[in-house]
């Protein structure tokens, strides 16, 4: 094996996809799929992550948890878990890394404390001792529903992880569609199944000194397998790999050691070198590594490998090939092609207000026309990229992906919106937060409560986070990833800066408090904040803010424009009244957790 070489050539692809691979990788860290230490490093590397005050390691206090529930000392467990709990609360001292409160340090605490374990066992018990229907069903729900996150999104990402990677080794371009290549291939249960029998097996092997070091290695290949033909059945995925891994384990383990180093680096680093670096080096070779497996087992005719039937996975298609399987997409981009009239950028006031930050005044029949015209570009620039082959081929895979070109500005992003559909947007974007902060409160507090510091039922930093999204950001809506991360540092630092003012102008009050979250920043705002804000930037920007927009126009502008006066006329009067009478009080500023809560 040629070790050196395939480094060589991974760094190429990574070179080519940097930014692609990087958020590719950064999900399946999120996920917990791979690359964990990445996010959670940082808690590993924390004394208090590791050690309790009692000198004994988190790893044994679960021990412990297991070891009562196998004898039947439930009472035991429970105490043990409760002992556990409040030894991360006592020890969480460090106030960026918090372990208290949030989504991420729930995770995390859940198993360090081993409430994960417990939770199951009372489900379990519940089921087999209990005849109330009443119990029985919540509790299967509640399983069902953690099974088929586990199962349909964090294991099939890992398929999803190494088509992406694939593709990205031979072509330029690399869709960021392919996010959702389960769906596209109607392939999502058909991939479920092969990953759920192989972590079957997994487990199984565990009860083995051998099976637990070895069979990871004999199934490495089950999820590349799955990418390059997800019409395989999972036993035979499974077998297919162990076939292929048969004299390579031990190989496939000194390539594993000789990404040591990025390892410690990556924890000396708090995970950030791993982030921008070497996890994504890491998958780029280990793809490399199964091209590399796979020519071995079909130049030796290895049972099964016929399977690995993705030919234009590994090599493009010829330009006759192409043009056979994408002639409506050759006629099309030529019939646009020579039917296509040039139309002049708008220009003055109208025209920089379009392209920068994408409004457009009134009906504006020249920003309108023009945006038409570019949508037409690029719907011809994607069939020609097809067509030379800088794009996979999706109509030739073992399991096609459909491709037809769609209506000019149905789904388009690259578009101005009218001054009006912003306003109504924002009163949209201020609703729907208003329905999610009081619907996470009913859930935590278990009473209504109208958050926010206006009186009415609108967040205004949500409807000002997603225009500003649209407007500022206008200029990288052709280049998602940037998009993604530029929603985060904007709204991030929207929500630090609403946070530092409230509270300068309110003698200290605070109306949100992360402290105790994982990666928070003095409480004002939080990762996985952030990351909900990126994602919900690209929902606005692709798909709500376009659809949106489309349903608005439909409206007629006059009446619409009513509307709009109006609700700006109650949303500037509860402004004005809420400056002198904020919103305040039990489950606003004073909820469960918070700051002030805990002071009063």
């Amino acid at each position: 094996m040629d070790r050196k070489g395939m480094k060589a050539n991974a760094r190429k692809a990574y070179k080519r996809h940097y930014w692609m691979i990087v958020v590719i990788c950064l999900f399946a860290s999120v996920f917990g799929v791979a690359y964990s230490s990445s996010t959670w490093s940082v808690n590993a590397s924390s004394p208090s992550a590791t050690v309790q005050e009692d000198g004994t390691a988190q790893s044994d206090n679960v021990s412990k948890v297991l070891e009562n529930l196998l004898v039947g000392d439930e009472s035991q467990a429970r105490r043990q878990v409760e002992h556990n709990q409040e030894q991360i609360v006592q020890n969480d001292t460090n106030a960026m890394m918090g372990r208290k409160r949030g989504v991420f340090a729930s995770l995390l605490n859940s198993f360090s404390s081993g409430s994960v374990i417990l939770s199951m066992a009372d489900a379990a018990n519940s089921i087999v001792h209990n005849d109330g229907v009443a119990v029985a069903v919540p509790i299967v729900v509640s399983l069902a529903v953690y099974l088929f996150v586990w199962l349909f999104v964090q294991q099939t990402y890992r398929v999803v992880m190494m088509r992406m990677l694939l593709e990205g080794r031979t072509y330029d371009k690399l869709p960021v569609s392919r996010f959702l290549y389960p769906i596209t291939t109607r392939k999502w249960l058909s991939m479920a199944k092969v990953m759920l029998l192989e972590n079957v097996f997994l487990f199984l092997w565990t009860f083995t000194i051998i099976g637990a070091f070895i069979k990871p290695y004999s199934y490495r290949m089950v999820p590349y397998i799955v990418a390059e033909n997800p019409n395989i059945g999972a036993r035979e995925a499974i077998s297919l790999s162990r076939r292929m891994m048969k004299g390579h384990k031990w190989e496939c383990f000194v390539a594993d050691l000789s990404f040591l180093g990025w390892w410690l680096l990556n924890l000396f680093t708090l995970g950030l070198s791993g982030i921008f670096y070497s996890n994504g080096y890491n998958a780029a070779f280990f793809v490399e590594y199964y091209v590399h497996v796979r020519g071995l087992s079909k130049d030796s005719g290895l049972e099964g490998s016929e399977l690995l039937s993705d030919e234009y996975l590994h090599s493009k298609a010829s330009a006759e090939t192409l043009h056979a399987a994408y002639g409506d997409v050759a006629e099309t981009v030529e019939q646009l092609s020579s039917n296509l009239v040039p139309v002049d950028k708008p220009n003055g006031f109208v025209g920089f207000l379009s392209e920068w930050l994408g409004v457009r005044i009134l009906h504006a029949r020249s920003v309108t026309k023009y945006e038409e015209y570019r949508e037409q570009l690029h719907q011809i620039d994607t069939g020609r990229e097809i067509l030379d082959g800088a794009i996979y081929p999706g109509r030739l895979a073992p399991a096609p992906m459909a491709f037809q070109f769609r209506e000019s500005r149905t789904v388009s992003s690259d578009r101005s919106y009218s001054l009006v559909n912003l306003v109504m947007m924002f009163f949209i974007f201020c609703f729907v937060g208003w329905v999610w902060e009081v619907s996470l409160a009913f859930i935590s507090e278990g009473t209504f409560v109208n958050r926010g510091t206006l009186h009415g039922p609108w967040l205004p930093i949500y409807g000002t986070g997603g225009v500003i999204i649209l407007i500022l950001l206008k200029k990288l809506r052709k280049k998602p990833l940037f998009e993604f991360l530029a929603a985060m540092v904007l709204c991030g630092g929207l929500e630090y800066f609403s946070s530092w003012y409230l509270e300068k102008t309110h003698g200290g009050q605070r109306w949100w408090d992360y402290t105790g979250y994982f990666l928070n920043l003095n409480g004002r705002i939080c990762a996985e904040g952030l990351l909900t804000f990126g994602l919900g930037g690209l929902a606005i920007v692709y798909l709500l803010a376009p659809a949106l927009d489309n349903l608005l126009s439909r409206i007629d502008t006059r009446k619409l424009t009513v509307v709009a006066v109006v609700l700006l006329a109650f949303y500037c009067v509860d402004q004005a009244y809420s400056a002198q009478h904020p919103n305040i009080g039990a489950g606003i500023t004073d909820y469960k957790g918070s700051a002030t809560s805990q002071v009063s």
